[in-house]
């Protein structure tokens, strides 16, 4: 095999991979969208399933936070762990009382989603003759 063929190969597929804040955003939309679809289900099956899948993603987020890796803020860290401490307790409560409403679980989805999707507004600076740079 042709080293640059596969060294092409592997630069294409890196380009194209998503990044894990782009891997964590389709997480929480597909974990979104399955708990809205059971929200007001009458289906006891179909909410536990969606509420069991939450608390796995949850799960997998405390344990990617539990240990440092020197890669995110520690204060951001413990929020995260905290985050998903708060979720699963709800979930589990939530699994015990099918008549609990799971909009908090939605909403906690909702607020991580928007946040991974988040944006900053670029900065573009106009500077005058003679004077300070206006942001």
């Amino acid at each position: 095999m042709n080293p640059n063929r596969g060294m092409n190969a592997y630069k294409s597929a890196a380009s194209q991979a998503m990044s894990d804040r782009e891997m964590d955003a389709l997480c929480f939309s597909k974990l979104l969208a399955e708990l809205q679809a059971v929200e007001h289900s009458s289906s006891v099956q179909a909410r536990n399933n969606a509420i069991l899948k939450s608390q796995r993603l949850w799960g997998l987020l405390q344990k990617a936070n539990a240990v440092d890796a020197g890669r995110i803020p520690n204060e951001d860290r413990l929020l995260f762990v905290w985050m998903a401490d708060q979720a699963q307790r709800y979930g589990i409560r939530a699994i015990l009382n099918k008549d609990l409403s799971i909009k908090p679980l939605i909403i906690c989805a909702q607020n991580v989603l928007d946040g991974l999707s988040y944006k900053a507004p670029e900065v573009h600076e106009e500077v005058e003759s003679g004077g300070d740079c206006i942001m």
